[in-house]
């Protein structure tokens, strides 16, 4: 599988609205994230997965202020012009803002957003090729949701719960923003109740949505034709594993295929799909075990396997050593 961060994507067009909005010269941001100084001079702005996050990492520190993803969650909720984003605005509620959302957040960059809506509406923010988002953006993502739901209901939306993989500086002003307190877990995720889920959005606006749908499905198209079937796996399991989903029926939902289509794409292009999974689980591997804090058991679950003792040999198969070994020696995996 071609290797993640080695693809590039198109800056989201919301970053010029930013950073005229903080007052900071695009120059600036992007030295500070070891990017060319006149990154923003281009349009469009085409960046890696490591120069994404880079950037959004320069940006928490250039401004060095808590409330920051406060700020910038308001400011995106005024100022997503992409189409992709005027789905969610097209929307009769919550729910089918966050479906339509997931299909076409890949037309955004790295981002995706899983879903999960069994009882309530649980949305879980990752980055392709990434363990976890940068901090700005993860916290950000949860403020934009909470901030758009108000919005478009014009009702003060309280999320039944709101987790982060840490303790986020300035902990007070985030919490009695949601209204809950924000709870440790795996990953960026935020609940919301049945009801605040299906509560109508006021400004829904059907004819819009006819008018950007044809536009957002040739865009989707048009990028699947320039994708490898082994990078649509790959960036679908790096969503799926942490939830324990990894069967070839769980990836074809995901990326809106067949499992007959996946095998045969999948051999087309002269690998598997167990192949696949399994390079998948030796990237976010080698990150869980040499650059987080994870225990071996930790990282197992967040790779699928229900029981740890199957990471193990799986590991020594991909490494030639011991989880405990790989992480002593912080080396990276041999191809």
């Amino acid at each position: 599988m071609p290797d993640a961060s080695r693809q590039t994507f198109r800056l989201e067009p919301f970053w010029r609205v930013i950073l005229r909005d903080l007052d900071l010269a695009g120059e600036a941001v992007a030295r500070r994230a070891g990017l060319p100084a006149n990154l923003f001079a281009s349009d469009p702005v085409m960046v890696d997965i490591e120069g994404w996050a880079a950037l959004w990492d320069a940006l928490d520190a250039t401004v060095a202020e808590p409330d920051l993803a406060l700020r910038l969650g308001r400011v995106l909720t005024l100022d997503m012009f992409d189409p992709a984003h005027f789905a969610v605005f097209c929307s009769e509620h919550l729910h089918q803002a966050a479906t339509r959302l997931q299909r076409y957040k890949r037309l955004l960059g790295p981002t995706r957003l899983a879903i999960d809506d069994q009882e309530a509406l649980a949305l879980t923010c990752s980055v392709a090729g990434l363990s976890l988002p940068p901090v700005l953006y993860g916290t950000g993502e949860l403020v934009v949701w909470v901030a758009m739901a108000r919005h478009a209901t014009r009702h003060h939306v309280i999320p039944r719960r709101v987790v982060m993989p840490f303790e986020p500086n300035g902990q007070a002003g985030f919490e009695a923003y949601f209204g809950v307190p924000v709870t440790r877990g795996a990953n960026f995720e935020l609940v919301f109740e049945a009801d605040d889920a299906r509560r109508r959005f006021l400004a829904t606006d059907a004819s819009m949505w006819s008018f950007f749908e044809p536009t957002l499905d040739r865009r989707l198209a048009e990028l699947d034709v320039h994708t490898s079937m082994a990078e649509r796996v790959g960036a679908a399991l790096y969503e799926l594993l942490p939830s324990g989903r990894r069967q070839v029926g769980d990836v074809a939902r995901a990326v809106g295929s067949s499992p007959r289509t996946i095998q045969r794409r999948l051999g087309d292009e002269g690998t598997t799909f167990r192949a696949v999974l399994d390079e998948t689980r030796a990237q976010l591997a080698q990150h869980y075990l040499t650059r987080t804090g994870l225990s071996n058991s930790q990282a197992a679950f967040l790779l699928g396997y229900d029981d740890p003792n199957s990471f193990y040999p799986a590991f020594r198969r991909w490494t030639g050593m011991t989880p405990q070994a790989a992480r002593a020696a912080r080396v990276p995996l041999r191809d």
